[in-house]
């Protein structure tokens, strides 16, 4: 699989709003499946929760202080929003002691007045996400060793073996501390994960979440190329390889997002993610308090 960077070849055809909105269900299905998971003391300890809003996943994490675990999914998207939602979802993170949270805006949200809102209430664009998301369709043929100059990954499965490796990757490449939270999930009916090796060293991890209707979410991606650091080629390997367990598996689609943007859409996670046949239908903006 190519990874060089140049000009993308990803498909940008939108999609309408029931559509975008089975997307944003299958993550909110993967992220309220994780956050149940956590153990009740870890959670209590560390101010892990969630609820649904008018349709929308609600996150909250209090102890990592970063917004992207302490966020709203599908607000908007679900069933058209509210002021009176907006106000219930931020009066939530107050009354958890959470300041750094993000609710999200993308071209689906209705009513028209969803973005004013949440100027009104202080927040503002503060990053943003391009979805990707692919079918059924059969994946392209098998690349011998991809074209990663010469490097070859080999990529497996999280088993109960190799758990606590896995767990103690993500917890140094986050800097968070997760206790014994995440090897509950490994074997956890509807997930999958796995790490890329390079000469036997683990270097990226990243799970499948297939939900009840079939749609996977693919996340948990450690290193996050091109936030983390600019290697695409061990993301590359995985993703190849989990698109082709999860059709064996009976995926009937596949959701993710390429969290390090690109206008131009000529980064390496836009080319091999085109190769792979997803299309990027839609970006996320992250709304925020960033004073």
């Amino acid at each position: 699989m190519t990874v060089q960077q140049h000009t993308a070849a990803i498909d940008t055809t939108p999609v309408d709003r029931a559509t975008a909105a089975t997307f944003e269900r299958a993550e909110a299905w993967a992220w309220a499946d994780i956050y149940a998971t956590a153990p009740a003391a870890f959670a209590a300890a560390a101010g892990v929760g969630y609820e649904e809003v008018d349709g929308a996943l609600v996150l909250r994490w209090a102890a990592t202080g970063r917004r992207y675990f302490s966020r709203a999914v599908g607000l908007g998207v679900q069933q058209p929003a509210t002021p009176d939602a907006i106000d219930r979802i931020i009066a939530g993170y107050e009354r958890a002691g959470i300041s750094m949270f993000l609710l999200a805006a993308q071209p689906h949200c209705e009513p028209a007045g969803y973005t004013g809102w949440l100027r009104e209430r202080g927040l503002e664009p503060f990053d943003a996400h391009d979805r990707v998301v692919r079918g059924a369709a059969p994946a392209p043929p098998a690349r011998d060793g991809a074209d990663t100059g010469g490097r070859r990954f080999t990529v497996e499965r999280v088993t109960s073996d190799t758990a606590a490796e896995w767990s103690a990757f993500l917890q140094r490449v986050y800097q968070l501390d997760t206790g014994d939270w995440l090897p509950h999930l490994i074997e956890r009916p509807g997930w999958h994960q796995y790490v890329a090796r390079e000469d036997g060293e683990l270097v990226a991890a990243r799970c499948m979440a297939i939900a009840p209707d079939g749609l996977a979410w693919l996340g948990m991606d450690g290193p996050v190329p091109g936030v983390h650091h600019d290697d695409y080629a061990p993301d590359a390997a995985l993703c190849e390889h989990i698109v082709r367990d999860g059709l064996a598996r009976g995926a009937r689609g596949f959701v993710t997002d390429i969290e390090a943007p690109s206008k131009a859409m000529d980064t390496p996670a836009y080319r091999y993610f085109g190769e792979l046949g997803f299309s990027r239908p839609y970006t996320r903006t992250h709304y925020a308090r960033v004073s």
